[in-house]
């Protein structure tokens, strides 16, 4: 998990950072931070609801001391379903994201070689005359 972390936050940075409008490439950063707090308090507060479920309408919960008594194969099936409904909801975002290009770059670079190839016609229809 702490190799999975390392690899994921670089990357979360730089998306954050590389998709934020101008105005907000600071406070990008920050969010990514956020987001591995939220993630934190919502996998406590998944841990700790599913705990007092399962206490309350069965014999048993899925958490005991006693290892041998618990039930951690229906709580990582469970994980494993919000897992996979992550992965469903993961699919349909990101194939109706639009990735934001540099667009300040971009006009910058367009506008170059319009005048580039504006210059260079220019020159060979003198050429030409």
């Amino acid at each position: 998990m702490g190799i999975a972390e390392a690899l994921l936050e670089g990357a979360k940075i730089e998306y954050f950072y590389d998709q934020a409008p101008e105005s907000m490439k600071s406070i990008g950063t920050s969010y990514s931070l956020t987001t591995t707090g939220v993630g934190s308090f919502l996998s406590s507060s998944l841990l700790t609801t599913v705990a007092h479920i399962t206490e309350k309408h069965s014999h048993k919960g899925w958490f005991l001391n006693n290892l041998n008594a618990c039930h951690l194969d229906y709580y990582y099936a469970f994980l494993a379903i919000l897992n996979i409904l992550n992965f469903i909801f993961f699919m349909i975002v990101s194939k109706n994201y639009v990735y934001r290009a540099e667009v300040s770059d971009s006009l910058q670079v367009l506008e170059t070689e319009l005048k580039e190839r504006t210059t260079a016609l220019s020159v060979i229809t003198d050429i030409r005359r």
